[in-house]
């Protein structure tokens, strides 16, 4: 059994990688949909449920609240407009290596949501805090903290909705409450 201090996250990760991730995963659909605003509120949503779940920043660089919802600024200057993102003709769109661990949950991410539209994701977004709550018009490049979306995904979105990195296992407090022996292995495993 490994002890809760040997799990290591990736984290820092290219930003430029995790949306190259995104729009390699989009072509391999019938039919392509991925616009640059489908593709910034995936970075939002993939950054806000890796801190969530692990603590640490999916990608190095911030979340900025734009009119339409959040924002990726280094991505966003690559990947602008309104036309489908097609790979050819962006030096963005290289095959950077991704760890294990970040490809894994990045699946799970796209899993969750390559069936939404850019629209539905922005309506999405709109109605969470994290955006919601630091958005200032016509006020450019308006950090979204790390905090602010992690302590949301927390505790206001519900589990079923959320993206978990795959060594993090979601546990209710009522998991145990009749299993005294089993309690006790998960107080040994979190203290070892």
């Amino acid at each position: 059994m490994t002890s809760a201090e040997e799990i290591q996250f990736t984290h820092a990760v290219d930003p430029m990688a995790v949306a190259a991730f995104f729009v390699r995963a989009d072509q391999l659909r019938d039919e392509p949909d991925l616009t640059p605003m489908k593709l910034q509120k995936l970075l939002y949503l993939a950054q806000a449920n890796y801190l969530a779940s692990t603590g640490e920043r999916l990608f190095d660089a911030p979340v900025e609240a734009f009119e339409h919802g959040p924002v990726v600024y280094p991505v966003w200057r690559e990947f602008s407009g309104r036309q489908i993102i097609e790979p050819e003709g962006h030096a963005g769109v290289v095959r950077l290596n991704i760890p294990a661990d970040v490809e894994d949950f990045l699946e799970r991410v796209w899993a969750k949501y390559q069936d939404w539209s850019a629209s539905q994701l922005r309506r999405l977004t709109h109605r969470q805090a994290p955006w919601r709550d630091h958005y200032e018009p016509e006020q450019l490049h308006t950090l979204i903290p790390d905090e602010a979306m992690a302590s949301y995904f927390r505790q206001s979105v519900p589990a079923q909705q959320r993206v978990f990195h795959q060594h993090v296992v979601l546990v209710t407090p009522d998991v145990f409450e009749d299993d005294v022996e089993a309690d006790a292995r998960l107080q040994a495993f979190l203290t070892a």
